[in-house]
């Protein structure tokens, strides 16, 4: 029994749960659009949360994941003859650390989504998590303009200046 709940801890820490978030209708609340079938996304955009901290034993996995959604989002609306995503914005709320690794996972995350041509929005990170990014220089790289302290500020500045695209 303990060695079954060892296996879940360590799953946990190496892949935390990550989210599709969507707009609930009426509202500037976003959900897990597989909790909450109603919840819509946003076109142009591509919104993920993080449950967890990201360290050295998972930040490789969260950027990854996040890639893939990101593949497979874009594969569809081409399929459908969609609007591209032009935003990839990361709920941070969860994330309560994040260390050098989570840093530099980051960085390849946003060098990645340059090469794309997406840009990378960073909404309602804590103060442990904003006061390393400000020390590794990841929230100069980014642009300052790119963190929100919600995901609906987040999206409202984002469908502003997709318009002006």
């Amino acid at each position: 029994m303990i060695s079954i709940s060892f296996i879940k801890i360590l799953l946990l820490v190496t892949r935390p749960r990550t989210t599709i978030l969507g707009k609930l209708p009426r509202t500037n609340i976003y959900r897990n659009i597989y909790q909450y079938p109603e919840a819509a996304k946003v076109p142009g955009m591509l919104i993920v949360r993080v449950d967890s901290a990201i360290y050295f034993s998972n930040s490789n996995y969260v950027k990854e994941r996040i890639l893939r959604w990101l593949t497979d989002e874009e594969e569809q609306l081409k399929e459908n003859q969609l609007p591209r995503i032009q935003y990839l914005i990361v709920e941070m709320s969860p994330v309560t650390d994040v260390d050098t690794s989570g840093i530099h996972a980051l960085e390849e995350l946003y060098k990645n989504l340059q090469k794309r041509d997406i840009q990378l929005c960073l909404a309602n990170p804590g103060q442990a998590v904003i006061d390393k990014l400000h020390a590794s220089n990841f929230a100069y790289l980014i642009g300052e303009d790119k963190i929100f302290l919600s995901v609906a500020d987040a999206v409202l500045s984002c469908a502003q200046k997709k318009e002006e695209f």
